[in-house]
């Protein structure tokens, strides 16, 4: 119980495109930490083979590791050349590589989402075509070398028999909230007017997209994508987090560095971040650093235990006292009145009754009513 209680209040505190002159990189010049350890853990050939695998082949073998060839992951254009100024569009997707099925080869490019992104089609879309237009530029540029074209050819500055290399994009989503952005170009678009026979015609472009807290297939990963995933969707229910951790105990005390950032960054878990360089240095047992929080844990449970105790006997011994002193100042109130009341009916003088009792002469006026 201790564990699940530990976890439940860690767990619960807590893709760029861009256009710019010459540059790629986001306002401010540095890319988030973030997004360097999730571009890092990813960019791993197998566990790109195993999301592949796992997504277009239900789980099988068809993409090796060695199938994945690095890639630069940024397309850029010349927009317009004035004044000697060169306007340039930079788009970078979060990760691309080039996949190889046999002789055939596709792009395949990787946008990492924490937040719900509600022109995500339009970012998609446009960062596939700054990938085909990157292409056709180098195609173009080689047939401008060779010479080798003429008249519609040469227009196109594309040959009948020139091939451009699929891109195939997803949309990895880590946040907490559903996704409810739009998953097609359509559904950015307005049709509310226009008849159906328009709207038929007018191109759509869909977005592949894995939520990764809600993905149903995890249990099929055969990397350790098959952890993260697993502990991010159950990151804020406890008992089901204890549970899974419980069930891979061997997996989680010897996590490479990457996953384990990946964990600690993706859950939003600082303990975690703070607790690594004392788990390990080439394997990373976050079992060790679970264990660790909860201890953690105990501990200021104890102090914060210890703290509301004082603060509690001090409010009851308050309490206590005010009622004690109320009980006793009615009884000698009442004992007071008692021998006022008997010296009077003896015939003593007010003064003398409160010289007698020690008591002001106001006092006694007050009882007898003088």
């Amino acid at each position: 119980m201790l564990l699940k209680s530990t976890i439940n209040e860690t767990f619960n505190k807590a893709g760029r495109v861009t256009e710019e002159k010459c540059s790629s990189r986001k306002k401010g010049g540095t890319m988030g930490k973030k997004d360097v350890v999730s571009k890092i853990y990813l960019g791993a050939a197998d566990r790109i083979a195993d999301l592949l695998n796992n997504e277009l082949f239900e789980g099988g073998s068809a993409v090796a590791a060695s199938d994945i060839m690095e890639l630069d992951s940024t397309a850029a254009s010349t927009l317009k050349e004035e004044d000697n100024i060169v306007n340039v569009r930079v788009v970078a997707k979060d990760l691309v590589r080039k996949v190889r099925f046999g002789i055939q080869v596709m792009l395949f490019a990787i946008e990492e989402q924490s937040d719900i992104h509600y022109a995500m089609p339009l970012k998609v879309l446009n960062g596939d075509a700054a990938f085909y237009d990157k292409q056709w530029s180098g195609i173009r540029r080689e047939h401008k070398r060779k010479k080798d074209l003429s008249g519609a050819e040469y227009i196109s500055g594309f040959g009948r028999e020139d091939s451009l290399v699929p891109v195939l994009s997803v949309v990895l989503y880590f946040g907490e909230q559903e996704w409810d952005g739009p998953l097609c170009l359509k559904e950015m678009m307005d049709f509310s007017t226009l008849p159906e026979e328009v709207r038929e015609k007018i191109a759509d472009y869909p977005v592949h997209l894995i939520d990764v807290r809600r993905y149903p297939h995890a249990e099929r990963f055969r990397t350790d994508l098959k952890l993260v995933f697993g502990f991010l969707q159950r990151a804020s229910e406890p008992e089901e987090l204890t549970e899974f951790i419980e069930e891979n105990t061997k997996e989680f005390s010897s996590l490479t560095e990457d996953a384990y950032d990946m964990i600690a960054s993706m859950s939003k878990t600082g303990e975690l971040k703070e607790l690594k360089k004392d788990v390990g240095q080439e394997d990373y047992n976050m079992c060790k650093a679970i264990d660790m929080m909860v201890a953690d844990g105990e501990k200021r449970g104890e102090e914060r235990g210890e703290a509301r105790g004082i603060k509690l006997g001090e409010k009851r011994g308050e309490a206590r006292g005010i009622k004690l002193g109320e009980e006793r100042g009615e009884a000698r109130g009442i004992e007071t009145g008692r021998n006022i009341f008997r010296l009077y009916m003896k015939g003593y003088k007010q003064n003398e009754i409160a010289e007698t009792l020690k008591i002001s002469l106001e006092r006694v006026k007050d009882f007898l009513g003088e």
